[in-house]
C-alpha cells in the first residue's frame, strides 16, 4: 500500500482499512513519515527537511529506481494499491517498472482541488491521466467523485465506487443526557466551521446559548474563536483528540452539524467518514447538500441538508432537530443502523481484497496472453 506521508491523524479511515485485512498482507510504502503519524511506514526513506526533499526530488526524477524495488520484490508484491491520485502519480513509474498492477482510491482534494492549481494543476491531470492509462482499478469514494474522476478523463469501465467504511466496534456508550451540537474535522474552509458559528449565532431562544463543541485543529481556529466572540457564541474548541475521546464527544452531543462547503479553489467534500462515525453514535446529521454529502447523510432519513451556503436554513434545521429530541432520536437511530448494514470497515475491507483478487486474476490473464 502507497501513501507519500505515513500517516498523518486525520486519515485514520487509511488506518482503519488496514488494521480490517484478513487475506492480503499489506506493504506499507511512500515517501516519508510524519511526525505523530498514526501508522509508520514499513520503508519511507526520505527526511521532512530540505536535504530530505532534495533527494525526493532526485529520486523521483529516476522514476525510484532502486528505491522500491527489492522490498517489493523480496515481499513478494502482488500489486501496488495507492491512496490518493496524489500519491498514485508518485508511485506509477515503480509499479510500471516492475509489471504490477495499480489500483488507486481517489478521496476528494486529489480530484477537486489539485487539478484547478494553475500549472501545477494542469502538469498534475497530465501526469493523472498516465495513471488512468495504467491503473487496472479507480476507486471513488462516492458516485459524486466517480463523476469527477470521469471528467478529468478516467475511463469510466475502470471507475467502481468503493466505501471504506468504519470500525462499529467503536462507539461509545451514549449518555443519559445528550446536549450541544458537535463538529468533529480539520478546521480548514471546506469543512465550513465558520458557517456553523453563524448558524448557532441565529439559533432561537432557549437554544441561542447551547454549547457547540469543536474537535480538530487548522489554521481557522483563531477566527473561530474571534467569530464566536463577537456573536456571542458559547464555542468549545476541544482541538485533536484521540479517537476514544472523539467517540466520547459524539456520545454526549445532541447534534451533529458538519457545513461542508466548495472552497474558492474548488475542493469539495467527496462523501465524508465523519458523518458515519456521527451517525454510529445515533447522532441527526445536520449538514449541506454539497459534494458526496447526500451519499453520506440521507436528507428527511438520517439527517437534514441545507441548500449549500444558506446558514438561515442551517440554523433552522439546528433549531428543529434540537427543539423536538424525539425526531432526532429516529434520525440518530436510522443513521446508525445504516451505517451497520452498510458501512462496517471489516465488510467493506473484505470488498477490497476481492477487488484486489480480481485486479490480480487479470493481470494473470495479460501476461499468459502475451
Amino acid at each position: 500500500m502507497w501513501k507519500s506521508t505515513w500517516l498523518p491523524p486525520s486519515q485514520t479511515f487509511v488506518r482503519d482499512q488496514l488494521a480490517a485485512m484478513t487475506r492480503w498482507a499489506p506493504l506499507r510504502l511512500g515517501v516519508r513519515d510524519v511526525p505523530d503519524a498514526l501508522v509508520h511506514a514499513d520503508r519511507a526513506p526520505f527526511g521532512p527537511g530540505r536535504v530530505g526533499r532534495a533527494a525526493h526530488r532526485l529520486s523521483a526524477a529516476t522514476g525510484h529506481r532502486g528505491v522500491y524495488d527489492r522490498v517489493l520484490r523480496e515481499r513478494g508484491a502482488r500489486l501496488v494499491h495507492a491512496h490518493f491520485g496524489t500519491s498514485a502519480v508518485g508511485v506509477l513509474p515503480v509499479a510500471r517498472r516492475l509489471g504490477l498492477p495499480l489500483v488507486v482510491t481517489f478521496h476528494g482534494y486529489d480530484v477537486t482541488r489539485e487539478p484547478g492549481r494553475g500549472a501545477a494543476g494542469a502538469r498534475y491531470v497530465e501526469r493523472l491521466r498516465d495513471v488512468f492509462a495504467y491503473a487496472d482499478t479507480l476507486l471513488a469514494v462516492s458516485d459524486h467523485l466517480a463523476g469527477r474522476l470521469v471528467d478529468l478523463g478516467a475511463p469510466e469501465h475502470k471507475v467502481r465506487v468503493h466505501h471504506v467504511g468504519i470500525p462499529v466496534e467503536a462507539a461509545a456508550p451514549p449518555v443519559t443526557v445528550r446536549d450541544g451540537v458537535v463538529l468533529v474535522g480539520r478546521l480548514v474552509d471546506v469543512k465550513g466551521p465558520r458557517d456553523l458559528v453563524a448558524a448557532a449565532a441565529r439559533l432561537p431562544e432557549p437554544y441561542r446559548g447551547v454549547p457547540v463543541r469543536v474537535v480538530g485543529d487548522g489554521p481557522l481556529a483563531r477566527v473561530l474563536a474571534d467569530d464566536a466572540t463577537a456573536a456571542g457564541v458559547h464555542l468549545e474548541l476541544l482541538g485533536r483528540l484521540p479517537s476514544p475521546h472523539v467517540a466520547a464527544e459524539l456520545a454526549r452531543a445532541a447534534v451533529f452539524c458538519g457545513p461542508s462547503r466548495t472552497t474558492a479553489e474548488g475542493q469539495e467534500e467527496a462523501f465524508g467518514i465523519v458523518f458515519l462515525e456521527a451517525a454510529l453514535h445515533g447522532l441527526p446529521v445536520v449538514a449541506y447538500r454539497h459534494g458526496g454529502v447526500p451519499e453520506a447523510v440521507v436528507d428527511g432519513v438520517t439527517g437534514l441538508l441545507a441548500p449549500e451556503g444558506d446558514v438561515d436554513a442551517l440554523a433552522a434545521h439546528l433549531g428543529s432537530l434540537l427543539a423536538d429530541p424525539a425526531r432526532a432520536a429516529t434520525l440518530g437511530a436510522a443513521g446508525r443502523a445504516r451505517v451497520l448494514r452498510d458501512f462496517d470497515v471489516r465488510t467493506q475491507t473484505a470488498r477490497l481484497e476481492e477487488v484486489y483478487d480480481e485486479v490480480v486474476a487479470r493481470a494473470a490473464v495479460r501476461r499468459y496472453s502475451t
